[in-house]
C-alpha cells in the first residue's frame, strides 16, 4: 500500500462511518461530521450527539449529549448530557502493598512504555473499569437524568434514574435515583423530590410510555400533580 492511500485511510474511514450512520441512524439522531459515532452504537429516536463528541453505546429515545465529550454508556430515555461531560477509566496502582507508581512493575502492557516493554510477567492490577466489561461500556446512565457540563464519570459508575449531577462535578460512585450531586468528588447535596414522590415516579416509569402517549399527555410533565393524578386513577 502506496504512503499517500495509508495517510487518508483516517479520513476514508471517518467519511464511510460517517455515511453510515447517515443512511442507518439518519432519522434517529441529528450528528455532525466532527462527532465520532462508533458504528456499534444504538439509538431508539429523537436523539442528538454534538459536535466533537466521541460516542460509544446506546441512547434511548429523547436523550442527548453536548458537544466536546468523551462517553461511552448506556443511557436511559429522556436524559440530557451537557457539554464536554467525559470518563475516566483507567486505574493506577499506588497504595499498598504496590511499592512503585510505575505500570512498568504492575502491568504487562507494552503501550505504557514507549519502548514497548515491562518488567511484568504477570498482570498485578484491573486496569480498566466498566459498568459492562463485555460490552465494553464504561457508565451506565438512567432515565430523566440531566448530567452538566464539564462533568467526569469514573469508570464503573452507575448514574440511576432521575438523579440530577451539577456542573464540573466528579462522580466516583454510583448516584441513588433522584439525587442532586456535585462537587469533587462528587456528594449528594439534595433530591428532586420527597421519598413518596420518588417512589411514585420510579414505578410509573412514566418514560416507557409510547410517542403518541407524549404527543397527548406532554403538559403531565409539566405538572407532577396532575402526572399523580392520572397514574393514581387508574
Amino acid at each position: 500500500m502506496c504512503l499517500k492511500m495509508i495517510k487518508e485511510l483516517p479520513f476514508l474511514y471517518k467519511l464511510l462511518l460517517f455515511l453510515w450512520h447517515k443512511f442507518h441512524n439518519g432519522k434517529k439522531v441529528k450528528f455532525w461530521y466532527s462527532t465520532h459515532i462508533s458504528y456499534r452504537c444504538q439509538f431508539e429516536g429523537m436523539n442528538m450527539v454534538g459536535q466533537h463528541t466521541n460516542f460509544f453505546g446506546t441512547l434511548g429515545y429523547g436523550s442527548y449529549i453536548g458537544g466536546g465529550g468523551l462517553v461511552s454508556a448506556e443511557v436511559g430515555r429522556f436524559t440530557s448530557i451537557g457539554p464536554n461531560c467525559r470518563y475516566i477509566n483507567g486505574t493506577h496502582a499506588y497504595k499498598a502493598p504496590f511499592a512503585a507508581t510505575s505500570p512498568l512493575f504492575f502491568s504487562k502492557r507494552p503501550g505504557c512504555n514507549p519502548q514497548g516493554k515491562t518488567f511484568a510477567k504477570e498482570q498485578m492490577v484491573e486496569e480498566f473499569l466498566f459498568y459492562d466489561k463485555g460490552k465494553e461500556l464504561v457508565n451506565k446512565i438512567g432515565n430523566d437524568c440531566w448530567i452538566g457540563a464539564n462533568v467526569t464519570l469514573i469508570g464503573g459508575v452507575v448514574v440511576n434514574d432521575g438523579a440530577v449531577v451539577l456542573t464540573n462535578a466528579v462522580v466516583v460512585k454510583d448516584v441513588p435515583p433522584y439525587a442532586i450531586v456535585g462537587g469533587i468528588p462528587a456528594k449528594v447535596i439534595g433530591y428532586r423530590y420527597d421519598e413518596e414522590t420518588i417512589h411514585f415516579l420510579l414505578g410509573t416509569q412514566w418514560w416507557n410510555n409510547t410517542s403518541e402517549w407524549f404527543e397527548k399527555n406532554w403538559r403531565l410533565l409539566n405538572d407532577l400533580e396532575a402526572l399523580k393524578k392520572h397514574f393514581n386513577k387508574k
